[in-house]
């Protein structure tokens, strides 16, 4: 989305009063039918950015209520720096890197983005957006973008729950590690697989190439509404993009892989998803429709903090590794 003279990057709507603008990943459209939980984590700005390139310093004013902290990065070039989102608008200076704008093209011929991209990594809260301001702003050219880009859906997991910062969540490092720009579309604690989210996103044309991680959210669920959900959404969105791949992801491995016995209820409910997961996958006889396996991309207990159920920083690059070596399978060559 274009506001004035920069791109709202991961942003469908924006809630506008006075100079104020409030982001939102998913439309009001759809936002009214999703679960309570889904409708906050909607407002939510994970893997939001600012895009802008300017011929000098930009000013950019925020504003949160949770404040908070956010990061930089040219191109695919990350600043050190962490710069502050307080609850009143505040204004941040951002200075050109001259030397990054004059880096030799030899060094980024394998790199989808131009280092004058200047990008603001927002962090995983509801902001709000005020002005940008600077010489020469303009958004970024098509061309000095990802052309590739990756839609994830699922839970906390690929919202980016655990991770320190939003770019070290396993959707963004999957998508880093196959050249492609992120529509990052997790929704903590409330991936419901609801038809309307899935008729939203099949109804994007914007992605190349998709994950549906299906979901420890639904594990209060009733195993035929699960199959019911899923079997419908699996589907709907393969079958509306048969050109691209879409892929299935049974839930990641947890503490009832790990530390529940065998013949407990969660592990067998766990297990019992997997299956549906699998079977409806199979149902729907899409060509570009694929299963990947949860427990083969977060594949080891070491992968996960204290709570068994959220990645670490490691354990979020562990299974970008994975994922990323099945998704580039997928990719046309």
């Amino acid at each position: 989305m274009i506001l004035n003279d920069y791109l709202l990057h991961n942003v469908a709507e924006i809630d506008t009063w006075g100079d104020c603008h409030k982001i939102l990943r998913v439309p009001e459209t759809v936002r009214k039918h999703l679960n309570h939980g889904a409708q906050k984590r909607c407002l939510c700005a994970a893997n939001c950015e600012l895009r802008f390139v300017a011929d000098g310093p930009v000013h950019v004013t925020l504003f949160s209520q949770q404040a908070g902290e956010y990061q930089v990065s040219y191109g695919s070039i990350m600043d050190r720096g962490l710069y502050p989102i307080t609850a009143n608008p505040l204004t941040v200076r951002l200075p050109i890197n001259q030397e990054l704008a004059n880096t030799s093209p030899d060094l980024l011929i394998n790199d989808p983005w131009s280092p004058r991209v200047i990008r603001v990594l927002l962090p995983r809260q509801e902001v709000t957006v005020v002005k940008v301001e600077g010489e020469n702003l303009r958004p970024p050219l098509p061309e000095e973008m990802p052309s590739l880009r990756y839609l994830a859906y699922g839970t906390s997991i690929t919202e980016g729950g655990c991770a320190t910062r939003p770019n070290l969540c396993y959707a963004a490092q999957t998508a880093r590690m196959l050249g492609a720009d992120l529509i990052n579309l997790g929704m903590a604690g409330s991936c419901h697989a609801e038809p309307e989210m899935f008729d939203y996103i099949a109804s994007r044309d914007d992605w190349d190439i998709a994950t549906l991680a299906l979901s420890v959210n639904m594990m209060g669920f009733e195993p035929d509404e699960f199959r019911k959900r899923v079997g419908y959404g699996v589907k709907a969105v393969a079958q509306a993009h048969p050109d691209k791949p879409v892929a299935c992801i049974t839930l990641f491995s947890n503490g009832s892989d790990y530390c529940k016995p065998a013949d407990s209820d969660e592990a067998q409910k766990t297990r019992l998803f997997r299956q549906i997961l699998r079977e409806e996958v199979t149902a729907a006889g899409q060509a570009n429709l694929h299963l990947i396996e949860g427990p083969e991309i977060l594949d080891c207990i070491q992968c996960l903090t204290h709570d068994l159920t959220h990645p670490s920083d490691w354990g979020m690059h562990r299974m970008a590794q994975n994922l990323s070596q099945r998704l580039k399978a997928l990719l046309p060559t």
